[in-house]
């Protein structure tokens, strides 16, 4: 069956088909890895002053078709950072395709109606945990939530490095945090997004770095292997639903 997944506000015309398979065979293989599914990243910037009305066409994005996941995406909103205003995360299973067929004339409209409020945009796949895995990291029943969200360039040459490095450091946010990796797309290698369940948390003083570790060595382990990074504060906009 053909999918457009229109819930990330943004059409395709390509053919492509894109599989967690091949997406883990583009990494060297690790022992007991977890279950790893596909994801859209789309990170937007809205027209001067279209920001409200981008987010509520983003939360009123035609219900999927019968035959796709009925999943609502995660959208966060930028507080401060790097310069896009919101980042939809969109899961597609294991599998999607990508077809060059015009969508239905709903979704037609709604593409033209955010591509007015819309400034720029860029569109990612990449591959990452499970879709509850995600949900239950990033998504609380009540409060307000806080998220760091940085995309990371390794130097060429060290990409599994800086991957080790970015896991080895989501230790100290256990339970909170996601890390993507690219498959297509953007020219970042990794996405990782960290919640926090307050304002006051983020700003708290950092965890202990492991017995033995000096707290620069973290952050000088993950230079050796980075050519780039942007950091972003977010907040929560919509989607997704708790899991506990």
């Amino acid at each position: 069956m053909e999918k457009t997944h229109a819930r990330s506000g943004i059409p395709f015309f390509a053919a492509v088909l894109l599989t967690a398979t091949t997406a883990v065979a583009q990494q060297p293989a690790q022992p007991q890895a977890p279950a790893l599914e596909l994801y859209h990243i789309h990170i937007s910037k809205a027209a001067p002053g279209k920001l409200p009305q981008l987010i509520d066409a983003y939360k009123s994005a035609p219900a999927p078709e019968a035959g796709e996941p009925q999943v609502t995406p995660i959208i966060l909103r930028h507080r401060d950072g790097d310069e896009w205003d919101l980042i939809t995360i969109t899961p597609l299973g294991k599998q999607t395709t990508l077809t060059a067929n015009a969508p239905p004339q709903a979704l037609m409209d709604y593409y033209q109606r955010v591509g007015s409020l819309t400034d720029w945009h860029n569109d990612t796949f990449v591959v990452g945990p499970s879709w509850a895995v995600v949900q239950k990291a990033l998504v609380v029943a009540k409060g307000e939530p806080v998220y760091v969200v940085t995309d990371y360039r390794a130097l060429t040459g060290h990409r599994q490095q800086l991957r080790q490095v970015l896991e080895r450091n989501a230790q100290d946010t256990p339970g909170r945090n996601v890390l993507f990796a690219h498959v297509e797309g953007a020219a970042w290698n990794f996405l990782d997004i960290t919640r926090y369940d307050s304002w006051a948390d983020i700003g708290a003083p950092p965890p202990q770095p492991p017995a033995g570790t000096q707290p620069q060595e973290q952050g000088l382990a993950i230079r050796e292997h980075l050519a780039v990074h942007h950091d972003t504060i977010a907040t929560y906009v919509s989607g997704g639903q708790p899991i506990h």
